[in-house]
């Protein structure tokens, strides 16, 4: 889903220790500062404000792993949020993807 040389948000709690780079792609952890992760936001304005930064930093995707589902739960305004601005484009028992690129267009 995300281009050769592109960037997305990955969040896994840090759980899948990837590399910085995969497969030519930029992986951001979230919450993410100076490109280390650091930890979950502690409300959802804050996870939203993370979020925008990034995507104006040019993340093009956020994908959530398995083990951070239960973020939809806790961070409802978060969920809202990605669910009414931004199209699903990947949604299984492992992982939940949105595109970025296109804000204010759900699928």
């Amino acid at each position: 889903m995300v281009p050769l040389g592109g960037s997305f948000i990955l969040v896994d709690d840090d759980g899948w220790k990837t590399d910085p780079l995969l497969s030519g792609r930029k992986r951001i952890p979230f919450l993410e500062r100076d490109g280390q992760y650091w930890g979950s936001p502690r409300d959802d304005v804050s996870a939203i404000e993370e979020l925008e930064r990034l995507q104006e930093a040019g993340a093009q995707f956020i994908a959530f792993a398995w083990s951070t589902f239960w973020w939809f739960e806790y961070y409802v305004g978060l969920r809202q949020f990605l669910r009414t601005q931004f199209p699903c484009v990947l949604e299984n028992d492992s992982i939940l993807m949105f595109d970025l690129r296109k804000k204010g267009a759900p699928a």
